[in-house]
């Protein structure tokens, strides 16, 4: 069943060929570039003003090669960047954003263009139960550390205590800069919100940072914060992260907004969610969390999976990508969760079932604890419920079994990640179906002690 869409009101398109010069996302969002008032290919430009009388033009990706320089970053795409055309995908803000599907349905039917959306949003799941905020001192330490425990965090840091030259980046609503929890772990990171001001459809209202360009990807809403902290805490008055001394960059892809019921959440155009993920792996990350995600219901009609091209780019890059389920309680494709190239993960109880609320389906590679999750808020700390929140569990792990295996010389394909972590897992309930919880419950410890015992003899090799 087709749910109705969040969109933006813009236009994506992949064009078969390349002959513009567009600016890159990144530069129009930072200040150093103007988008073009046409794409440069004549019979498109003319059926796109079949139906708006005005249009600004921008690539969503910018070239690795010359990230580094504002308001250049549209040059110097590379081989693997022009194989999978991401220097051809570019974002229509159009004179009229009611009309964003109709221009999309026309260039589809054309044969210079691959593809065409109007472009949807993407949420970072909002939390089941309402979020408790906590000071310190209000911490009760076997309630804030019994999920690490759940997962064999503890016993991994003591096999694994992690490397600052494993950059993990959360993508996401950003993260609270200067909370104590993240002093000394914190990289550069990236902002790329351009959303614009005001209301966005389905009751919702953007607040706080939606369109001003900057570089600090600083949370507004508390979503990414959590998810960090589980990742990334130094261990002050709350469990040391997962990923234990891996570095943490913090990328802002996600806007606040007020929903209709007065919840602040995160929501994020899929041009800021791909720029994000893409600068992301530019600039160093080998794990990326991506704990936010759109249903394939609520795509608009005929669109292509979101997210896939900046995916099978981060793979291609040797990048491991972890992704939240979904809050649905469904049984259906998330993304992006349910793309190749992505460790999904749901759910779990502590009885080994499926938490009610996670979303299911056969891409669904394990679960982890994501029930009441104390970790770090905006300010203090907070306790959240989500797959968000069992995601970063999965991803910090990965953190760990990358700093132990650079620690042996050994390199490691994605895949193999995956498959550690599935062949570890702890057994779910006899009850639970395989595509409700995966393969189980993550063993972090488990995880390890398999990848030591796979790469002891394979010292200075890579493993495929």
């Amino acid at each position: 069943m087709h749910r109705p869409s969040l969109i933006t009101g813009r236009v994506l398109v992949k064009l078969c060929d390349c002959n513009l010069n567009a600016p890159a996302h990144l530069d129009v969002v930072s200040g150093a570039a103007r988008p073009l008032g046409r794409t440069g290919q004549n019979s498109i430009d003319r059926a796109i003003h079949g139906h708006v009388s005005a249009m600004r033009v921008r690539r969503v990706f910018h070239a690795a090669s010359t990230l580094a320089y504002e308001g250049e970053r549209a040059q110097g795409y590379d081989t693997i960047e022009r194989n999978l055309g991401l220097d051809r995908i570019v974002a229509l803000d159009i004179s009229k954003p009611e009309r964003a599907q109709d221009v999309a349905n026309d260039l589809t039917q054309r044969d210079d263009v691959d593809w065409a959306m109007a472009e949807p949003m993407s949420l970072a799941p909002m939390d089941i139960a309402p979020v408790r905020g906590f000071s310190a001192r209000d911490l009760e330490p076997e309630i804030v550390r019994e999920p690490f425990n759940r997962v064999g965090a503890f016993e991994a840091l003591d096999m694994e205590s992690g490397d600052a030259s494993i950059p993990v980046a959360v993508v996401d609503t950003g993260v609270s800069l200067s909370h104590p929890e993240f002093r000394h772990r914190i990289m550069a990171g990236v902002d790329t919100v351009d959303l614009g001001l005001g209301p966005i459809g389905s009751g919702a209202t953007l607040v706080g940072d939606s369109d001003t360009p900057d570089a600090l990807a600083s949370d507004e809403t508390g979503h990414g914060s959590h998810v960090a902290g589980i990742i990334a805490a130094n261990g002050d008055f709350m469990p040391p992260g997962i990923g234990g001394r891996s570095s943490l960059i913090p990328v802002r892809a996600l806007a606040a907004a007020r929903s209709s019921d007065g919840r602040i959440v995160g929501i994020g155009g899929t041009m800021d969610i791909d720029a994000a993920v893409k600068a992301a792996v530019d600039m160093g990350a080998r794990v990326l969390n991506l704990s936010f995600g759109t249903s394939e219901a609520e795509l608009p009609e005929g669109a292509p999976p979101v997210h896939a091209d900046t995916t099978e780019y981060a793979a291609s890059r040797g990048a491991v990508l972890v992704a939240a389920m979904g809050n649905s309680g469904q049984s259906e494709r998330y993304f992006p969760a349910a793309l190749d190239h992505v460790i999904a993960v749901g759910a779990i109880q502590p009885n080994g079932r499926r938490a009610s609320f996670s979303t299911m389906g056969h891409h669904i590679a394990l679960s982890a604890p994501g029930e009441n999750i104390i970790s770090a808020g905006l300010k203090g700390y907070r306790s959240s419920t989500g797959t968000s929140h069992a995601a970063p569990f999965v991803t910090g792990t990965v953190a760990l079994m990358m700093a132990r295996a650079d620690r042996m010389g050994i390199s490691l394909a994605p895949r193999v990640y995956r498959d550690i972590l599935i062949e570890t897992a702890t057994p779910a309930h006899p009850s639970a179906r395989p595509d409700e919880v995966g393969a189980g419950l993550l063993n972090a410890a488990n995880a390890l002690s398999k990848l030591d015992t796979m790469l002891q003899h394979r010292k200075g090799q890579s493993y495929e």
